[in-house]
C-alpha cells in the first residue's frame, strides 16, 4: 500500500479553504476527532532518535498510550496503553515495547523533549457507491516546552493524504490535485518542527567529540576551541547531575573534566603555564569531588551482575550490600550537590569560560602557540604513541599492577589526543587506529578496574561489619572478591596477545604514515 504523504498548507489556509478548493469535484464527509496531546520522549543524549525511533506518550479522549514510531517510515511499530509517561523502562509492564526501549536506553532515563497539542479534522472522500476511498486529515498543532511553557505561534498547518487499501487511483488523483494547488510535501516530520519551534535541534547533545578543525589554525586558538566545547559539556550536565536523573549525567561531566585536564597538560606549549596552573588545580578538585558518587554509581550499576555471578543459594545474602550502597550513595550525592552549588564551583565555571573566550594574543612567547595545529598534533600524538609502545613492550607476565596502570594512563592520553584531532586526518585511517587502541584500553581498564573493585569490596565489607551487617553478607562479598581477582588474572593473560596486535608491523607503519613519524 502507498505510504501517507503530508503537505504543508499556506499560512492563510485552514481545512475549510482546502475543502472549498477540492469540493466541486469530490464528495467529502467530515469528522472531527478529540484533541490529541503528545509528549515526545527520549534520553538526554537522543538514544532513541539515533535508533531511528520516536517514542510518544499520546493522550486522546479518555485514553492514553505509549507508542514507538519508526522515524524513517512514520509507521507505529509497537504501543501499549499506559496512564503516564515512564522514566525508566522498568516502570513499564513486561512486554516487547519495554524490551525495545531498554535495549536502546541502557542506564539512561526518559525525559520529555517537547509537547504537541493537535486538533485533527478528517475528510473522507466517497466514491459513487459512497464508499470511503481515501482520507485527508487536517492537523493544526501547537507546541510547548517540557516545562509547559507555551511557545507563541502555531506549527504550520498540515494535511495528510492517507491511502486506503485497494483504492490506489483516487490516491494518485488527489495527490495530483493537491500539487496543482501548489502544495508541497513536507520534508520533515512534526517532531522536527516541534523541537525547532521550542528553540532546539534534534540530536543537539552528544558526549562524543566531533570537532571540525582547521589544520592551519593557530594551536592556541584551536586548543581554546576544544576546551570551550568540553566546558559546554560540563555545564549542560550539571543540572541533571544535581537532580540525579540518571548516572550518565555525572559520567559525562566527569569524562569532560578528564578530557579538559588532559588537553591542558597534553596540548603543550600553547598557554602561559602561570595562567593555566590555577585552572589545572581547580579541575583536579572537580575530578576529586565528583569521584565518590560516581564510584557508588558504578557499583550500583554492576550490582545485578555481581549477584548473578554468585551461586543461586548465596545471592540473597548480597542484599545488605545493595542497601549499603544506596545509603552511602544518598550521602555522597548530597555532598556532591553541595559542592556543585558552592561559590567555588560557580567561580570556576565563570572564570574558565571568560579565559577561554578571551582572544589569543597576536604575539605569544609560548613555543607552540602560533604553529599550525596539525603540526603540533603530529608531534604530540607520535611522541605519546612511542612511549606507549616502549612501555608496553617492557611489560612481562609477572609485571607489577602499577606498571599496567601507568600504561593505561598513557594510552588514555593518546586516545584523547587522537580524538581531539581526528578531523585533521583521513577518517577511515584514524578511526581504525583509535578502534585498535580502544581494544587495548579495554583490557588495561578491566585489569585496573577489577583490582580496584576487589579492594573496594573488601573495604566495604569492613565498613558493613562495623555497621552491623550479617556475616553471611561478608562471605558472599568474599566470593565476589575472589571472582574479581580471577577475572583480573585472565585480563593479565590476555594482555600479551592484545598488545602484540596493537604493535603489529602494519599498525606501527600506519601510525608513522599518519602522524609523519620517523
Amino acid at each position: 500500500i502507498t505510504s501517507p504523504i503530508d503537505y504543508l498548507l499556506p499560512d492563510h489556509w485552514d481545512l475549510d479553504v482546502l475543502k472549498g478548493k477540492l469540493a466541486e469535484a469530490n464528495l467529502f464527509i467530515e469528522a472531527e476527532t478529540p484533541i490529541s496531546r503528545q509528549t515526545y520522549l527520549d534520553s538526554f543524549d537522543w538514544r532513541l532518535w539515533q535508533a531511528d525511533a520516536e517514542l510518544i506518550f499520546e493522550q486522546k479522549g479518555q485514553g492514553s498510550r505509549l507508542c514507538w514510531v519508526e522515524h524513517s517510515s512514520g509507521s507505529a511499530r509497537d504501543s501499549i496503553p499506559i496512564d503516564a509517561p515512564p522514566g525508566f523502562p522498568e516502570e513499564l509492564p513486561a512486554c516487547a515495547l519495554r524490551e525495545r526501549i531498554a535495549e536502546q536506553l541502557e542506564m539512561r532515563v526518559l525525559l520529555p523533549v517537547v509537547r504537541v497539542e493537535q486538533r485533527l479534522r478528517t475528510l473522507r472522500l466517497l466514491d459513487d457507491e459512497e464508499k470511503t476511498v481515501l482520507r485527508l486529515v487536517f492537523q493544526s498543532s501547537r507546541y510547548f516546552s517540557p516545562n509547559n511553557r507555551k511557545i507563541t505561534g502555531q506549527l504550520d498547518n498540515r494535511v495528510k493524504l492517507a491511502p486506503i487499501k485497494g483504492y490506489q487511483k483516487p490516491f494518485v488523483q488527489m495527490q495530483a490535485n493537491l500539487e496543482l494547488l501548489g502544495l508541497e510535501p513536507v520534508r520533515q516530520g512534526l517532531y522536527e518542527d516541534a523541537v525547532a519551534g521550542i528553540g532546539r535541534r534534534l540530536g543537539d547533545y552528544s558526549s562524543k567529540l566531533n570537532y571540525h578543525l582547521d589544520p592551519q589554525e593557530r594551536s592556541d586558538k584551536t586548543a581554546k576551541q576544544i576546551l570551550l566545547s568540553l566546558l559546554d559539556t560540563i555545564e549542560v550536565n550539571v543540572q541533571g547531575t544535581k537532580a540525579n536523573l540518571d548516572s550518565e549525567f555525572l559520567h559525562d561531566l566527569r569524562v569532560a573534566t578528564r578530557r579538559s585536564r588532559s588537553a591542558m597538560s597534553q596540548i603543550k606549549g600553547v598557554f602561559d603555564p602561570l595562567e593555566l596552573e590555577p585552572f589545572k588545580k581547580d579541575f583536579a578538585w572537580l575530578g576529586q569531588v565528583t569521584g565518590p558518587t560516581r564510584d557508588l554509581d558504578v557499583y550500583l550499576l554492576k550490582f545485578d551482575g555481581y549477584r548473578e555471578s554468585l551461586p543461586a543459594k548465596v545471592r540473597p545474602d548480597l542484599e545488605p550490600f545493595h542497601d549499603f550502597l544506596l545509603t552511602h550513595h544518598k550521602q555522597a550525592q548530597s555532598d556532591l550537590v553541595r559542592k556543585l552549588n558552592s561559590p567555588h564551583f560557580r567561580k570556576l565555571m565563570k572564570e574558565w569560560r571568560q579565559w577561554l573566550e578571551a582572544p589569543v594574543p597576536n604575539v605569544s612567547f609560548q613555543p607552540n602557540a602560533i604553529q599550525p595545529i596539525v603540526r603540533l598534533a603530529d608531534q604530540r600524538i607520535f611522541k605519546i604513541y612511542k612511549r606507549v609502545r616502549k612501555d608496553g613492550l617492557a611489560i612481562k607476565s609477572d609485571s607489577r599492577a602499577e606498571v599496567y596502570h601507568e600504561l593505561r594512563k598513557d594510552c588514555k592520553k593518546l586516545r584523547y589526543l587522537m580524538e581531539f584531532f581526528q578531523s585533521l586526518y583521513p577518517m577511515p585511517e584514524i578511526r581504525g587506529l583509535i578502534k585498535q587502541l580502544k581494544v587495548l584500553l579495554d583490557n588495561l581498564g578491566d585489569f585496573q578496574d577489577l583490582q580496584v573493585q576487589a579492594e573496594a569490596l573488601e573495604a566495604f565489607g569492613e565498613q558493613m561489619l562495623k555497621e552491623g551487617a550479617p556475616a553471611s553478607s561478608l562471605m558472599a562479598m568474599g566470593i565476589l572478591v575472589g571472582n574479581l581477582l580471577e577475572r583480573q588474572e585472565q585480563a593479565r593473560r590476555e594482555f600479551a596477545d592484545l598488545f602484540a596486535s596493537f604493535n603489529a608491523k602494519e599498525n606501527v607503519q600506519a601510525f608513522k604514515n599518519l602522524f609523519k613519524g620517523k
